[in-house]
């Protein structure tokens, strides 16, 4: 017997199924949702362009459609110097794109995966918030240091 989530699931899996293969079949595919290169490029380029001028998570303001930032790896008080996008790669998405992020404070220099999804409005999320909500996870924030006695307990 399957277990009552994992019935949930597969009931959303087959649903959506279903739902895919219901209308027209002139252009009512899921391509319609999948930005164009340049678009993708120029939406991550926005969403970079806000990091290094200090702008948090979230809305990335005075974009037109509006562009949303998804980063929960991003380090508190780390500044973002300069990017570069380098390209396309694989990922979970059709516009997953590389990009080399030099920080400061530290200093530090990554490569990191964006991915870009939607049309109207516009997701960037990093690939490793992606690959979470993926699996129905999330980053589990760090637990709070707990002092010892002089005794060694708790």
């Amino acid at each position: 017997m399957i277990p009552f989530r994992g019935s949930c699931l597969v009931a959303v899996w087959l649903l959506c199924g279903c739902c895919a293969g219901c209308g027209s079949s002139s252009g009512s595919s899921h391509a319609r949702y999948i930005p164009e290169p340049a678009q993708a490029t120029s939406t991550i380029q926005a969403a970079l362009e806000a990091w290094r001028r200090g702008e948090p998570v979230g809305e990335v303001h005075g974009t037109k459609p509006p562009v949303f930032l998804v980063d929960s790896f991003r380090r508190e008080g780390q500044t973002l110097e300069r990017f570069e996008i380098l390209g396309e790669v694989a990922g979970l998405t059709q516009r997953t794109y590389l990009c080399k992020l030099s920080f400061a404070k530290p200093a530090a220099e990554e490569k990191v995966r964006f991915a870009v999804l939607g049309i109207d409005p516009l997701w960037v999320y990093r690939h490793e918030d992606l690959e979470l909500l993926a699996h129905w996870e999330h980053k589990m924030p760090e637990p709070p240091a707990i002092e010892k006695s002089a005794e060694g307990q708790p």
